[in-house]
């Protein structure tokens, strides 16, 4: 009688805890909005800024180049929190998603800091060098976007996975 009320004891306890254990997989779908929510953000900043410089308001391009660096940096974050989670749950497709992810933040937030290095140059009238680190930025919006597809990739391959 006394190992049913030990047995019964420690299921009710398994199961009151299993509730609040998330697996790592868990984890990574609760970051997932987070996420993507701000890379939404930061790409739209990012976007008010070149639509700023294209019309020589380049106090406002700043300001929205400073908008997307902290929604980047942000979304980042959580993006190598998950990539930690990925890793400790020995998933190879979560492994490569929450890569492609971070290295995609890593090429739009070098390339909001190469848009501010172009920013001061053209303050200072200086359209050569300005030019020079449009082009940089332009490239690495040009690999965040093939990590993107990458990621867009893993998701059609794994419909199981990613909800």
């Amino acid at each position: 009688m006394k190992n049913k009320i030990v047995i019964l004891v420690v299921m009710t306890i398994v199961i009151l805890f299993s509730g609040c254990i998330q697996s790592n997989t868990s984890q990574i779908d609760a970051l997932a909005s987070t996420i993507n929510n701000h890379i939404k953000n930061g790409d739209q900043y990012y976007n008010n800024s070149g639509q700023a410089v294209n019309q020589f308001q380049y106090s406002t391009a700043l300001s929205y180049c400073n908008n997307a660096s902290s929604e980047f940096n942000l979304a980042q974050t959580s993006a190598k929190q998950g990539l930690t989670y990925a890793q400790n749950s020995n998933d190879t497709v979560y492994v490569n998603y929450m890569q492609d992810v971070v290295n995609e933040l890593d090429a739009k937030i070098n390339a909001t800091e190469e848009l501010k290095t172009a920013i001061s140059y053209l303050q200072d009238n200086d359209s050569v060098n300005a030019n020079i680190h449009i082009g940089n930025a332009n490239d690495l919006m040009n690999n965040a976007v093939q990590f993107n597809n990458l990621r867009q990739q893993i998701i059609k391959q794994n419909p199981t996975k990613f909800k």
